[in-house]
């Protein structure tokens, strides 16, 4: 049965108080049997087409799953009766008629399925419905029974039909008593509700993310609604979805303009079939939309509350008052929070700054120190550097040679990175060969790799196109790369080069078999002075990935690293696919 032909809810307990009449019923039936059909006296002579005793087993079999049905299903208290009040007076009349109709002791059992009727349905559905079956009986009486006089069918139709009715006014006293037990009980739920929210904003500890998430939670509880949705206005004035419990709505995404007016109102409602019905709904089942406005405690808008209901209803005074009072709460709490957040970002911002400047200076002067002490040590063997082998002379000239070198790197990191900021760098490029290029960088590393027993790969194609780069700043690319690689992996270790062509572009990886990135290290990691922290003891000062990502920017690409078939880690970027076909 459709819910909008039940009546005002009932007792959960109903089916249970059903069930105890029905077991009442049978065994009244069985009582009455035995007092009008004693053994020791001849039995009536109205025709009689079953024996009792398999009458009495056959209710037997058919209460006890029945039974169990009722207490499982609840079927009257939750409003599906239909396949019970149908079994229960197909049983009945079938009973009835075949053990003598009108004079049948098994006519008690039809009482059953006047009161599920009674109390299933609504007041004038259920009258019609007892008038219907009442109206059955007497048929199935009058074709089965022996013939009587009509007024004792006539009696016993209006004595069911008086019990029919009884039992529905007394269903509708139920049903009055169950409306405003559950009214009053919805109310202090709501209360206790609301008290609940207030709690949890306050257990928030002003993050905005776990504000949005308590308050459409909240509103969503309060009103039984199909969904909610939180959208604040940005700093341009539109307005983006900050949060919402369907997945139809993407965080960020833009409502824009508004149907109805923004004004001081504390509660909008509007309906599908308004002018001002928003276009941004996307569900079909929303037949209504309430709109609290979220103000700060300086009446600046914030944004909106916007809860989707399935049905159009009047909403009472006390849901207007909830939701008013859940809208000026929500407002002060989420200004309290942004307020919050801003102050914890400029924080976050001066610890890191901070945490930056500790580690650069740290890492200038390790940098800085290392080959300053080899030179100093250096300098006294200078004065004997006639008197000393041949293959001594040509080491100490080969240290200076590389720390000079060093030194020279540091600085010019440190200048390349100040011109970049500064966007004083301009890009002269060429059709580009990537694969010679690739070759020649490898080739200056040779001595490198050969100290660290490093083996290299390549897997370049044949037919690589060229792309559109400024000579110099790809090996200066390729080179920072390249240098992290040999700087991390183990002696022995893996470094693979590869390239493939892409729709626009050409792509190009790094991969090495070393110890790798952690996922949490890989967003900052491009970033100015940034050293992970497994990496510190080996690690410079953090400029080399950050020029990288500079000059791959410029060049109109994308840089990134992920995890390596190797093992390690794999550096990629992309640049863009040479305007000319003849590769310098």
């Amino acid at each position: 049965m459709p819910q909008q032909n039940l009546s005002r809810p009932l007792p959960e307990e109903t089916d249970a108080y059903l069930l105890a009449l029905r077991w009442g019923i049978i065994v009244a039936t069985a009582i009455m049997y035995w007092l009008m059909h004693p053994p020791a006296k001849p039995s009536f002579t109205y025709p009689v087409l079953l024996d009792p005793r398999m009458v009495f087993a056959f209710l037997l079999a058919y209460n006890i799953p029945i039974s169990f049905y009722s207490l499982r299903e609840r079927p009257i208290a939750t409003g599906k009766p239909w396949l019970l009040l149908l079994s229960d007076t197909v049983v009945a009349l079938a009973l009835i008629g075949e053990t003598g109709g009108h004079v049948s002791t098994f006519s008690l059992l039809y009482i059953i399925a006047l009161v599920e009727a009674a109390l299933a349905f609504r007041r004038k559905t259920a009258l019609m419905l007892i008038l219907l079956l009442d109206a059955l009986q007497l048929l199935v009486c009058t074709l089965t029974g022996p013939e009587t006089d009509p007024v004792i069918i006539t009696n016993r139709f209006i004595v069911f039909l008086i019990f029919g009715i009884s039992a529905v006014i007394f269903g509708e006293g139920i049903r009055r008593e169950e409306a405003e037990r559950q009214e009053a009980a919805a109310a202090a739920a709501r209360e206790h509700t609301l008290n609940e929210i207030f709690f949890r904003l306050g257990e928030s500890g002003m993050n905005p993310q776990k504000m949005l998430r308590v308050l459409l939670n909240s509103a969503q509880q309060l009103l039984n609604a199909a969904g909610a949705l939180i959208a604040l206005y940005e700093e341009d004035g539109t307005l983006k979805v900050a949060a919402a419990t369907s997945e139809d709505y993407k965080l960020g995404e833009n409502l824009g303009a508004l149907p109805w007016p923004t004004n001081n109102e504390p509660l909008l409602v509007t309906r599908r079939d308004d002018a001002a019905w928003p276009s941004f709904v996307k569900r079909n089942d929303v037949r209504q939309l309430l709109a609290v406005p979220l103000h700060s405690a300086t009446q600046q808008a914030l944004g909106w509350l916007i809860v989707e209901m399935k049905r159009a209803t009047s909403l009472s005074t006390t849901d207007r008052n909830l939701l008013k009072t859940l809208g000026l709460e929500a407002g002060l709490a989420l200004h309290n929070a942004q307020l919050y957040a801003r102050e914890q970002a400029h924080v976050q911002q001066l610890e890191r700054f901070s945490e930056m400047r500790a580690n650069f200076f740290s890492a200038l002067g390790h940098e800085l120190k290392t080959p300053l002490t080899v030179l100093k040590t250096l300098v006294p063997s200078l004065n004997r550097l006639p008197e000393l082998p041949p293959e001594t002379r040509v080491e100490i000239t080969q240290s200076i040679q590389i720390n000079l070198e060093r030194l020279d790197l540091l600085i010019n990191e440190l200048f390349e990175s100040l011109r970049l900021e500064a966007n004083m760098i301009t890009l002269h490029t060429v059709p580009l060969d990537i694969a010679s290029r690739v070759r020649r960088n490898l080739a200056a590393l040779k001595p490198v790799l050969e100290q660290k027993s490093l083996r290299t790969e390549t897997n370049l194609p044949a037919d690589l196109p060229p792309a559109q780069a400024d000579p110099h700043r790809f090996d200066q690319i390729l080179g920072n790369l390249l240098h992290n690689a040999i700087k991390f992996i183990p002696e022995g270790g893996t470094i693979r080069i590869s390239a493939q062509v892409e729709e626009n572009s050409i792509r190009l990886c790094v991969d090495d078999n070393g110890p790798g990135i952690p996922p949490e290290d890989r967003k900052q990691i491009f970033n100015k002075f940034t050293i992970v922290a497994q990496r510190k003891a080996t690690a410079g000062v953090g400029l080399g990935l950050f020029i990288s990502r500079e000059l791959v920017h410029l060049h109109g690409g994308t840089i990134w690293v992920e995890d390596s078939p190797l093992g390690g880690s794999r550096f990629c970027f992309t640049l863009p696919l040479a305007l000319e076909s003849e590769p310098e």
